[in-house]
């Protein structure tokens, strides 16, 4: 268990607390000299107990520090605490949660942008106090105090301790394969699937089975257009049919940026147009002699 030369109690009023980039915990009343005590000593706690995750994890550095948390306006830290352990207090626990941006493949290896992803970022329970229920307490506590659900969570780099926890407590076993180091649970994506305009059909079927992916590459080299129903239109003649909307909004994707802009044409090319024009107009005055 970490210890401290500090009294940690008047940090932990509660058993678990939680922490911010502001560095103070979320019960914390004080004037500025005492909040300048309390940041220093939390500091400390959030470094030594980032340290201890890294080492049992078997990483090189720790991926949870007070530095990096003061950086990070989406991200929070969970402790957990025993005050009635020794003089000073201990603190067994840390989970560290936040947002991020994600570029994902959903089941069907289809790639989407979602937007402010739960993530889990870093957990951690003290040897000494493992097999003992406090890590679900901690996580349990986190996923009230977030609203979150463990299936909608991706989890980044996780160890097979990690991977063992949600399967245990949560029954989470089949994974989505990633392109980075993040996890994803199959229903991840259940509840935006089932997202429709009023019809109880996905955003793909109502718009003809067709899917936009949303990726850098859009960016660059525009979309890309997935689904059963792209590729029966691809080779339909479809004169006759009501134009889709969609279809019309497609054309109106280009890349953007330096891939958006005109290429010089090439030489050998402008040099077969000159060649071609000049047989051309040979061709012709010979064809007038022979009518005259």
């Amino acid at each position: 268990m970490a210890e401290f030369r500090f009294d940690i109690k008047p940090l932990f009023p509660l058993e678990i607390i939680k922490v911010t980039s502001n560095l103070l915990p979320h019960t914390f009343r004080g004037d500025r000299r005492q909040c300048l005590d309390a940041t220093s000593k939390m500091s400390e706690v959030i470094d030594r107990l980032g340290q201890l995750s890294a080492v049992s994890q078997g990483l090189n550095k720790p991926v949870t520090t007070a530095q990096r948390l003061r950086m990070s306006e989406n991200q929070t830290i969970y402790l957990l605490s025993d005050t009635s352990y020794g003089a000073n207090g201990v603190v067994m626990g840390l989970l560290k949660v936040g947002t991020k941006d994600l570029y994902l493949f959903d089941e069907q290896g289809r790639t989407r942008k979602v937007e402010q992803t739960p993530s889990i970022l870093d957990f951690y329970i003290h040897e000494s106090r493992q097999r003992g229920g406090l890590g679900k307490h901690l996580f349990e506590y986190m996923l009230t105090d977030q609203n979150w659900t463990p299936v909608k969570c991706s989890i980044d780099r996780p160890s097979e301790k990690l991977l063992n926890f949600f399967k245990k407590h949560y029954g989470l076993v089949r994974t989505i394969p990633q392109a980075n180091n993040f996890v994803l649970y199959e229903g991840f994506f259940d509840e935006e699937a089932s997202m429709g305009n009023g019809n109880g059909k996905s955003p793909a079927q109502s718009n003809g089975g067709m899917h936009i992916t949303s990726s850098p590459n859009t960016q660059l080299f525009g979309a890309a257009y997935l689904g059963d129903e792209a590729n029966k239109r691809s080779g339909r003649n479809n004169g006759s049919q009501q134009p889709n909307p969609l279809l019309h909004q497609i054309t109106q994707i280009s890349p953007s940026g330096r891939y958006g802009a005109p290429r010089p044409t090439c030489s050998m090319a402008e040099i077969i147009h000159a060649g071609s024009g000049k047989s051309g107009k040979s061709g012709g005055s010979a064809e007038s002699s022979r009518i005259k």
